[in-house]
C-alpha cells in the first residue's frame, strides 16, 4: 500500500528533473523507398490528359527532428515511366514532417517544396517548381529501425502531377 502512495510522487519528481531528453529531439534518420509511380500531364493542345502505362520510383530522404512530433526533411525521388514513350522525373524537396502518434504504428503527414525535372515521353526537357504532400505509416521494429508504407502527390504551378506509393525503410540515430 505504501508503494502505491509513493509511486505518483516518484513519477512527478522524475518528470520535473531538468535536462531529461525527450525521445525525438535531435533524432536523425535516413530512409529509402521504392514503389509504383504515375503522372498526369496535358497533351500539346491541352485537350486530353496523358498518363503512362507503368512506372516505378525510388527515393532517399534525410530527416532531423525538431521535437517529438515535428522534423524537417530533405528528399530526392527519381521515377521512370513506360507507355507513350519512355519518360523520367526527378523531384527534390525540403519540408516538414508531422508524426501523429509515437507508438508501434506511427502515422505521419509531410509537405515539401522544391523542383521537378522531367524529360522524355510527353515531356519537354525542363524543370518546374513543385509542392509535394505525402503521408504514410511507419511500423517500429526497434528504436533505430522501422519500415512502412508511403504515398506522395506532387503538383504546383505546373501542368505535371505525379503520384507515387510504395514501401519505405528507415534507420534512426541520435535520439538521446
Amino acid at each position: 500500500m505504501r508503494r502505491l502512495a509513493i509511486a505518483p510522487f516518484g513519477l512527478a519528481v522524475a518528470l520535473a528533473i531538468p535536462g531529461a531528453a525527450t525521445a525525438g529531439e535531435g533524432e536523425r534518420a535516413v530512409s529509402v523507398a521504392a514503389g509504383y509511380a504515375t503522372y498526369a500531364t496535358p497533351d500539346d493542345e491541352m485537350m486530353t490528359t496523358l498518363t503512362p502505362t507503368a512506372g516505378a520510383t525510388a527515393s532517399v530522404g534525410y530527416e532531423r527532428a525538431l521535437g517529438d512530433e515535428v522534423s524537417w526533411r530533405a528528399d530526392l525521388h527519381v521515377a521512370g515511366y513506360l507507355g507513350g514513350g519512355a519518360a523520367g522525373t526527378a523531384l527534390g524537396t525540403v519540408g516538414l514532417v508531422y508524426r501523429i502518434d509515437v507508438l508501434k504504428y506511427v502515422p505521419y503527414v509531410d509537405v515539401g517544396i522544391g523542383a521537378l525535372a522531367r524529360a522524355g515521353g510527353p515531356f519537354e526537357l525542363g524543370i518546374e517548381p513543385a509542392l509535394r504532400i505525402g503521408g504514410g505509416v511507419d511500423i517500429l521494429q526497434s528504436r533505430a529501425r522501422s519500415w512502412g508504407v508511403v504515398a506522395t502527390l506532387t503538383s504546383f504551378a505546373s501542368t505535371t502531377t505525379t503520384f507515387s506509393a510504395g514501401l519505405r525503410s528507415t534507420w534512426r540515430w541520435g535520439y538521446f
